[in-house]
């Protein structure tokens, strides 16, 4: 499914059809795979507001040309990085090589996302507001509202969002950019990309080879063609830095996954993948994706599902966020099913659990999945598993 899709929505029931759009932007609710709502399809660096279920509203991230902006919420705190070391590539690569860190006006957070070709990490511009969380009730009753209304305005904030991929050596090939200036940034072999969006958003992407046949790309869009410059956008080379690496966690481990499925993305504190970096703020505890075949491992120029955040051809997703944070529940431990995906709540019904595929797993496939999900502490990240032995492999 594409990330700006309308999701199969689920009540306190079976999971219904699908709501009309009127319907979902009028009651506002949380879709729990979520749209990057400033600019859907302009790809992965073009994640702003995670929105619920909001195909129908404008884009908020700065909105329209004639659209109003949400206000963004501070970035997180910068964590400390462990002990600079070589770079290492673990044979398992569900694993973090790098920390966060701050270098000029950027603040790049700790790797929430990890796949077999690359790992993630949001960033942040002091000067520049990011709305990387899902809109609240009210805010999308008023985004609706206006909307149809015809209200004009134009935004209030400078606007940015960014994130930081690390591809493992031989994953990125950057003769698949297009239009890319060659450069020589701190002493590395660089490419830079600068486009135009919608008519008034640039896209700019800076790729740079950290290691040996290994690539390292900040992608971001903002408001402004000047701001960062290229100058600022390239001091975050220098700050690029090793640690040691540590196993990605997440909160359940997995009895059963269907035949010849491999895993191949995941989410440790956030659901899976460009998604994830979408709703970096919004309390979720982690997801994964499996796929039949493997998407391949080299000659990307970009994550698993591409510019518009697809699903993974042949694949399957897990999701564990709060119970809050979806509608897409059954309200219980009664597994109901429909639309392509299956779910039900934790014990003590705080957390939603959810496995989905499309219409790829027939539903019995997928409540055996769920059947042999345990759970762990979800607010205790001490006693989650590390990603090997979570994904049963």
């Amino acid at each position: 499914m594409r990330l700006h899709e309308v999701v199969e929505l689920a009540t306190s029931d079976a999971p219904p059809d699908r709501n009309t759009i009127d319907e979902i932007v009028g009651r506002g609710r949380r879709a729990q795979r979520r749209r990057r709502a400033g600019f859907a399809g302009a790809g992965a660096a073009l994640a702003v507001v995670a929105v619920s279920a909001a195909v129908a509203l404008p884009p908020l991230f700065g909105g329209t040309p004639q659209g109003p902006a949400l206000q963004a919420a501070a970035p997180p705190p910068v964590e400390q990085a462990a002990k600079p070391a070589q770079w290492e590539f673990p044979a398992d690569p569900f694993q973090f090589t790098f920390g966060a860190f701050e270098v000029g006006r950027w603040k790049v957070a700790a790797p929430t996302v990890a796949s077999t070709s690359y790992q993630i990490a949001s960033v942040y511009l002091d000067g520049r507001t990011t709305n990387d969380r899902a809109i609240t009730d009210e805010e999308a009753a008023r985004v609706g509202d206006r909307r149809k209304k015809g209200e004009a305005g134009q935004q209030s904030e400078p606007t940015i969002f960014a994130h930081l991929t690390l591809y493992r050596p031989g994953a990125f090939d950057p003769a698949g950019l297009t239009g890319a200036t060659r450069l020589t940034v701190d002493g590395k072999e660089a490419y830079q990309v600068s486009s135009l969006k919608y008519g008034y958003m640039t896209n700019r992407m800076l790729a740079w080879s950290y290691a040996r046949d290994a690539w390292a790309v900040l992608s971001a869009i903002s408001d402004s063609a000047q701001d960062p410059s290229d100058a600022e956008l390239q001091k975050i080379v220098k700050g690029l830095k090793p640690t040691r690496a540590t196993p990605a966690t997440l909160p359940f481990t997995l009895d059963y996954v269907p035949a010849g499925y491999q895993p191949v993305e995941l989410g440790s504190h956030v659901i899976s993948g460009l998604n994830g970096i979408a709703g970096a703020r919004d309390g979720d505890y982690g997801g994964a994706i499996f796929a039949n075949p493997a998407p391949p491992t080299t000659g990307l120029v970009e994550p698993y599902g591409g510019a518009e955040g697809e699903s993974i051809p042949g694949s399957f997703q897990i999701f564990v966020v709060p119970a809050k944070n979806s509608n897409q529940t059954t309200g219980d431990t009664t597994i109901r099913c429909g639309n392509g995906f299956c779910t039900h709540r934790s014990a003590d019904g705080e957390t939603s659990i959810q496995v989905a595929s499309d219409g790829r797993l027939s539903d019995a496939e997928m409540t055996r999945i769920l059947k042999g999900l345990k759970l762990r502490n979800v607010n205790d990240d001490s006693t989650w598993a590390d990603a090997a032995t979570a994904l049963g492999r």
